[in-house]
């Protein structure tokens, strides 16, 4: 398998205002040789001895325009703060390509797929 390690770092809060706040992470050059493609993967997450399922996004965040890519995960099942931390990403399985999103009711809703998906391959 994959895998990564990488250091959260200050996003957008976007996901936060809709309810699946994100672990921004900094782009290098193992997060990109590992993820390579663009897309939404089930991820595994090694923090502070602890394992998480996670999903993560790679990508250009179509909703928000963004210029440069972004990777953000959503650790399922984790409550805390690990800004400026070191995280462990294992990658399990590819979900999808990135969709265009029109409005923000269309990403909560593939938001709340992805993670079901996540939960599933992972467990």
């Amino acid at each position: 398998m994959k895998h990564f390690t990488s250091r959260v770092i200050h996003g957008d809060k976007h996901g936060g205002s809709i309810g699946y706040p994100t672990a921004n992470l900094e782009q290098n050059e193992s997060l990109r040789t590992a993820l390579g493609v663009f897309g939404i993967y089930a991820v595994s997450v090694l923090y502070d001895d602890s394992v998480y399922p996670a999903a993560l996004f790679w990508g250009h965040r179509t909703l928000f325009r963004d210029e440069q890519p972004v990777c953000e995960v959503i650790l399922l099942d984790f409550e805390g703060d690990i800004y400026n931390k070191e995280i462990h990403v294992t990658i399990q399985q590819y979900i999808r390509d990135v969709a265009v999103i029109d409005d923000e009711s269309q990403l909560v809703e593939l938001i709340k797929s992805d993670i079901k998906r996540a939960r599933e391959l992972i467990n």
